[in-house]
């Protein structure tokens, strides 16, 4: 308000984001017509302001059609792309991934194209400060796993590999202090 934006808030993004979640989302992006979307949250959050992104900018087309890894047609077409991570998880808030879930169905589907990686990531160590401890947990130990797996997977190579143990020596040694809301642990762990 403050810089004088005309702004319509969302919420209610569950965890694993749901097909009727962002359907309603894209809805009303389409209704209100944004230049920007941001989403402020976790991994979830982000995962589903993506997805109706891509709903927004192609209101013509099917969820199923935004499913084909990599054929996502070029968005920016009518909005750009924040996301504001408030947890230390998934990572989402720099990646060309989504998660969305279908409950009726009982499969949660990946949507993959460069065309997801937000314009503009902000990642500040004091948002999650107020985070319980339990979900700084869980989503370090997801921090945790994607490192893993990223340096197990079949696609790792030199330089994916720097990052990757990389991470997993932050995470080790950084986890417990922002378990403890330690600053430096959860400096670490935004890193």
């Amino acid at each position: 308000k403050e810089a004088k934006f005309e702004v319509k808030v969302f919420e209610g993004v569950e965890p694993d984001p749901s097909i009727e979640t962002v359907t309603k989302g894209a809805k009303l992006m389409n209704e209100f017509q944004p230049d920007w979307i941001v989403s402020i949250g976790g991994g979830s959050t982000i995962d589903a302001g993506k997805t109706m992104w891509c709903m927004y900018e192609y209101p013509e087309a099917t969820f199923e059609s935004f499913l084909i890894p990599f054929k996502i047609p070029p968005l920016r077409r009518k909005a750009h792309y924040c996301a504001i991570t408030s947890t230390s998880g998934t990572g989402t808030e720099v990646t060309d991934f989504a998660v969305i879930t279908d409950y009726q169905k009982g499969i949660k589907y990946p949507l993959a194209s460069f065309e997801l990686t937000p314009d503009i990531a902000i990642v500040d160590h004091l948002i999650p400060e107020s985070m319980p401890p339990k979900l700084v947990a869980f989503t370090g130990m997801d921090a945790f796993t994607h490192a893993i797996e990223g340096h197990i997977t079949k696609g790792a190579w030199e330089l994916s590999d720097m990052f990757h143990l990389k991470a997993i020596e932050i995470i080790s040694k950084s986890l417990r202090g922002a378990y403890e809301n330690k600053p430096d642990g959860r400096n670490d762990m935004a890193l």
